[in-house]
């Protein structure tokens, strides 16, 4: 594997880029697999005044859209080097790709760790393909068909994203929007509480103890490993769709004050489940809805169009 030793920051376009990556991007941070990898032989950080770091644009709530705004962040310099591998450079535009393919669920990292988690990613996978050129794996056979697959892969994938976004216009969002959701009643909401129990067991006697008349919100906080335990276990309200489904299908099925009678299996553990309430969300304005519109259109697109592909395409079975 490269040393570490021969990785080195790049110049920056310009120092203001030079600032906004030290800062933004923690510069070298991405550093952190080859130090335990191979010890206390990693450069160091460069120092930047905190006065001198530009703020970066307020981020959307949606996880995506948070994703999507961290990309766009970074392809605002696209072309400006953060690091070089031996003669390689990383750019932010290759730190942007990463980072759109992270899941969503890291959006509560922020900006900063989840540029570091992309530039990690980068600086191995960089360091990895260089030495598999000097042993010549480059080479190999089944090593280039695998190549021209991804190639393709690729290649599709742009397509279909240019046939969805070509799909995505105002005109057919509000037409959408009229049409579906304007005028009528926003979806039904239940506010939830729950206690994440490791055993069936223990689930059991927690229902129990909430049915005997305990108070579910301090049982969640003396038995719920969920991160809201210290809420007394309250999700506040939520739609079907934004559960998980084994949760919403009971949820949904209560009345306000009743607890599950059985423990909910999940890949967690076993839940212990009581509505608080249930409410009518107000129709959706056209700005809190498009999200949605936009996920929707862009699904019909990608399925009309690989449709029409296979529809038009000509396939010659092969004989010899």
């Amino acid at each position: 594997m490269t040393s570490p030793r021969k990785i080195r920051g790049g110049p920056a376009s310009t120092q203001a880029d030079a600032k906004r990556i030290a800062a933004a991007v923690l510069m070298y941070g991405g550093l952190a697999l080859f130090a335990q990898a191979r010890g206390a032989d990693t450069p160091a950080a460069p120092a930047v005044a905190p006065a001198a770091i530009e703020p970066l644009p307020p981020l959307a709530a949606n996880p995506a859209e948070t994703m999507a705004a961290m990309a766009r962040e970074l392809d605002r310099n696209a072309a400006t080097v953060v690091l070089m591998i031996e003669t390689t450079p990383i750019t932010q535009a290759e730190m942007a790709d990463v980072v759109r393919s992270m899941p969503v669920s890291f959006a509560s990292l922020g900006f900063a760790e989840v540029s570091r988690r992309a530039l990690d990613i980068l600086v191995s996978q960089k360091a990895m393909a260089l030495n598999a050129r000097k042993d010549g794996i480059d080479k190999d056979e089944a090593v280039g068909r695998q190549q021209k697959a991804a190639a393709d892969r690729v290649l599709a994938d742009a397509w279909l994203t240019r046939q969805a976004d070509a799909a995505v216009t105002d005109q057919a969002l509000r037409a959408r929007y009229d049409r579906e959701i304007a005028g009528r009643p926003g979806p039904e909401e239940v506010r939830v509480r729950l206690i994440l129990s490791p055993t069936e067991e223990e689930a059991r006697a927690i229902i129990a103890k909430a049915r005997d008349g305990a108070d579910f919100a301090s049982l969640a906080k003396t038995y719920s490993k969920a991160p809201n335990a210290a809420r007394g276990g309250d999700l506040g309200f939520a739609s079907f769709d934004a559960l998980a489904p084994e949760i919403a299908s009971v949820v949904f099925s209560l009345s306000p004050g009743e607890v599950s009678a059985f423990p909910v299996r999940s890949p967690a553990g076993f839940f212990v489940l009581r509505v608080e309430g249930r409410r009518q969300k107000g129709t959706p304005t056209f700005d809190e809805a498009r999200p949605g519109l936009e996920r929707e259109i862009r699904a019909e697109a990608i399925s009309t169009a690989i449709q029409s592909v296979m529809d038009h395409i000509k396939v010659v079975p092969f004989r010899k």
